[in-house]
């Protein structure tokens, strides 16, 4: 009896020195210190192969940098426990972790078959990750659609009827014209393809198209309705931190269902990764502005029809732009950038009034509050110097913007997202038809295929 009695005890005991370092890797990983638990993990080698030593081996060297090993431990208990669901993703991870993006996919693909809520979002936000890194060395392509509705309390960058500030006596904008400013509801569509050619390691061919509507609710606003085209491509090539591209754009806008602009826009952009936290760029760009006369009316009513008049405004634009993109480690992996830009519009058609030098800053910051919630702000500034006298007798343009934008962002599913807006903008102009506010608000359900 005290023969079985000693032998149990010892049989207890080894049950517990296998537990012991298992146990404390356990709470080292719950109080985050993954280094620390690896370290221990490795000087207790001789327990590799016992299944719940190896799954938390496994969890605590992939967070702590040796995937390699990770994955190693987390196969091996899955060889005694293949439906243990954490052990699966964290298994997943691995792969993820060491570029292996064809198991990694194959792997967090067969968990987001049963996985929902916010283990569902994460699932997703790898898998979207690896079809980014892999649109870099195969063909891809994906598309877009949305679909929005909003109030906009300036849909005509109006100003209020009466005295024009700035202008002679007696140069007035009367009720019912279409220079007062016009307030309504509006619907918007949008549908949007785009891909890459990757024509070897780090350089590859892009391109897409984006075509969108925009329609106010009172008819007689149909004046205000817009409608925009843009065909874009280049080239792309990575070089180790950094990252450029060259391309053009061609950009038409339609109003009352008439070509009023067409933008041809040649552009450089360079990027460098400078740490996990920091990134730096800069875009140099030239455009080949064309307006063209359109139809148009002096009142709502369409009773004074006139011309637009609007190929005056041809011009060449410049600009330069430079940014810096900085994350945190906090709460909320809040995410701040901060964008300066200046160039200059030159007017084609002797017109110097219509020339202008610019100059404006941004400032931006994103969070993610909460899983499958993203909230951003914003805020920009824009100087515009005009280059000759409005009118005889009067002195040149002079107009400051301020612009406050604010969203929130929802992750209904992979594919589905639901986005909410507001901007507010504030313009002050020396020439009075140009000094305007603007408040819009919007609600928007947009569907991706990646």
């Amino acid at each position: 009896m005290k023969r079985l009695t000693l032998a149990a005890a010892l049989v207890v005991c080894g049950f517990a020195a296998h537990a012991a370092p298992a146990d404390d890797m356990k709470r080292m990983l719950e109080a985050s210190q993954d280094a620390q638990a690896y370290q221990l993990g490795r000087t207790h080698a001789d327990q590799l192969g016992e299944p719940l030593f190896d799954f938390f081996f496994g969890i605590a060297a992939i967070n702590a940098g040796a995937p390699g090993e990770g994955v190693l431990a987390l196969e091996r208990y899955l060889l005694h426990f293949p439906d243990n669901h954490s052990a699966r993703f964290h298994l997943a991870r691995g792969y993820f972790t060491l570029g292996d993006d064809a198991q990694a996919k194959e792997a967090f693909e067969a968990l987001a078959k049963v996985a929902q809520g916010g283990e569902l979002y994460t699932i997703n936000r790898f898998l979207d990750t690896i079809n980014s890194r892999q649109a870099s060395t195969r063909p891809s392509a994906s598309a877009w659609v949305e679909l929005g509705a909003g109030r906009d309390n300036n849909i005509n960058s109006g100003v209020l009827s009466g005295q024009i500030a700035g202008l002679p006596e007696g140069l007035v904008v009367s009720p019912g014209q279409t220079s007062e400013q016009r307030t309504d509801n509006f619907g918007t569509a949008q549908v949007g393809v785009q891909g890459s050619l990757p024509l070897r390691a780090s350089t590859a061919l892009y391109g897409g198209a984006v075509a969108n509507v925009r329609r106010h609710a009172k008819s007689e606003h149909d004046v205000f309705d817009q409608d925009g085209v843009v065909l874009f491509g280049g080239v792309s090539r990575s070089l180790g931190r950094h990252a450029v591209r060259a391309g053009v754009d061609v950009n038409s806008i339609y109003v009352f269902r008439q070509q009023y602009l067409k933008a041809v826009t040649l552009a450089g952009e360079w990027n460098f990764q400078a740490d996990q936290f920091n990134r730096l760029g800069a875009q140099v760009q030239w455009s080949r502005q064309s307006y063209q006369n359109i139809n148009a009316y002096q009142d709502l009513a369409k009773t004074t029809p006139v011309s637009s008049g609007a190929d005056v405004r041809d011009s060449q634009l410049y600009n330069l732009t430079a940014h810096w993109r900085r994350s945190f480690l906090f709460t909320w992996s809040p995410v701040l950038t901060l964008t300066v830009n200046g160039g200059q519009e030159k007017n084609l058609k002797d017109r110097p009034d219509l020339s202008r030098n610019f100059w404006g800053a941004r400032a931006a910051v994103s969070a993610q509050p909460a899983q499958a919630w993203t909230a951003g702000a914003g805020l920009s500034y824009l100087l515009s110097r005009f280059g000759g006298p409005f009118s005889d007798g009067l002195n040149s343009r002079r107009d400051t913007g301020t612009v406050l934008d604010l969203n929130a962002n929802y992750a209904l599913s992979r594919h589905w997202s639901m986005r909410m807006e507001y901007q507010r903008l504030d313009q002050r102009s020396n020439i009075g038809l140009y000094q305007l506010n603007r408040n819009a608000v919007a609600l928007k359900l947009r569907y991706d295929t990646l």
